[in-house]
């Protein structure tokens, strides 16, 4: 159900920012975001969605002032726009979820990131969301960018799930 959950979020954000309305598809995310933190109550839920979107801050708003990505509906235009950034909150939603057992294997989080990454970005592109503006050069640095944020939230995951109070979903 998290899973796709996440994917609703996915496609109403970047359908909603291919047609002219980011603003909804954000507030999908969001809707998703908080539907998730109503359910499961734990503190370390709201830590991990405040990471991510700092994290997705810091690689969309990387790729934005490089000039590699233009994103649709973004202003201003050098920064991640805030649709990206909820959807950065949706997908934290994931972490210690569906993707629990990615997050325990931060080898293979970083994996996941440098090959997810690019991924996402190209469905996003041929959707109509963003413009991938050199392919070439743009694409290994989204996976470049992703390998350690995948490691960042990983790492994360597993310093949280140590604590008694994460509130650890059975193994």
């Amino acid at each position: 159900m998290n899973f796709l959950a996440y994917q609703l979020a996915w496609f109403a954000v970047i359908l909603g920012a291919a047609n002219g309305l980011a603003w909804a598809g954000a507030m999908v995310a969001l809707l998703v975001a908080a539907a998730h933190a109503i359910r499961h109550r734990r503190a370390v839920e709201f830590k991990f969605m405040g990471l991510a979107a700092l994290i997705g801050a810091l690689v969309d708003s990387t790729l934005a002032l490089t000039g590699q990505v233009k994103f649709a509906a973004a202003w201003p235009e050098d920064l991640a726009p805030y649709w990206m950034l909820s959807l950065w909150i949706a997908f934290a939603t994931t972490l210690n979820h569906s993707l629990r057992w990615l997050m325990h294997r931060p080898v293979a989080a970083a994996f996941a990131g440098a090959v997810g990454g690019p991924l996402a970005y190209v469905a996003g592109a041929r959707l109509g969301a963003l413009d991938i503006v050199a392919p070439a050069t743009t694409l290994p640095l989204i996976a470049l960018l992703w390998t350690p944020a995948m490691i960042a939230l990983s790492m994360i995951v597993l310093r949280t799930s140590m604590l008694p109070e994460a509130g650890r979903l059975p193994a």
